[in-house]
């Protein structure tokens, strides 16, 4: 299982995923300061300059505020071109990035969000990681954002994972209140109001009721159901190419 003591590298699909591993953030700084590495990929490079720097601008402070270093956190998009709904068509890049990036850097572990068909770029990113953690021989774990199975009276599931990964699935329990990280992650993303509004509910359940997080060592594209996905249902055409894609990642 994870070793919030270990030196741990955290990749993640896009600025402001970070809201989905806050309690895990703040609990690896907490109890070996300078031992995570955080890199950001994909960036909406279509928005205007300013919306760019915005966000970048967003995603320090929100990491500043879980402890990290502005030192720690890097954006492949220094490095070479990774758009928001285009990480698989860098996935080579990321891929061989993260070989120079740990070569000799004593990573003991990877952590990214879950393949769980929830978003194109989160399903591409887990395939990528899960190929290097294996060649690699480096300890790789997945976290759940959100995905198509519905919960409670809500048409969608958050931070929970799929019915067929939760064999494959543990809880981290941390201290109680440890998602009030995740709702100042929240409010500091205001170029993200919009979809932290319809995330705030679930992140408030979690800071009030939940001590923990859920995470996996395994990933398998036969554990999601396509058809129903929301990368799927939300991402139309896109996704049907996407899906051919990621073939080679499987």
């Amino acid at each position: 299982m994870i070793n919030t003591r270990e030196k741990t590298l955290l990749i993640l699909p896009h600025l402001d995923d970070e809201f989905a591993l806050a309690p895990l953030i703040r609990a690896i700084i907490e109890a070996r300061p300078n031992s995570l590495k955080i890199i950001y990929c994909a960036e909406r490079l279509t928005n205007s300059t300013k919306l760019v720097r915005q966000r970048r601008s967003e995603s320090l402070k929100s990491l500043k505020l879980l402890g990290c270093n502005e030192k720690d956190i890097y954006y492949l998009n220094d490095n070479f071109r990774v758009d928001d709904l285009g990480l698989i068509d860098a996935a080579e890049s990321i891929y061989s990035f993260l070989e120079d990036f740990t070569r000799g850097a004593g990573f003991k572990q990877i952590v990214t969000l879950n393949l769980e068909g929830g978003h194109p770029d989160h399903d591409a990113l887990a395939m990528v990681v899960n190929k290097f953690g294996r060649t690699e021989n480096i300890l790789t774990f997945f976290i759940p954002t959100y995905n198509y199975e519905r919960g409670l009276l809500i048409p969608l599931s958050v931070f929970t994972p799929l019915q067929g990964q939760r064999p494959f699935s543990s809880f981290i329990e941390f201290a109680r209140f440890c998602w009030f990280d995740s709702l100042k992650v929240a409010f500091v993303y205001k170029s993200e109001r919009a979809a932290f509004i319809k995330l705030l509910p679930f992140i408030l359940v979690r800071a009030l009721f939940f001590r923990g997080v859920y995470v996996t060592l395994e990933i398998d594209a036969r554990f999601v159901d396509w058809e129903k996905s929301l990368t799927l249902n939300r991402y139309g055409d896109y996704a049907h190419d996407f899906l051919k894609k990621i073939d080679k990642y499987k």
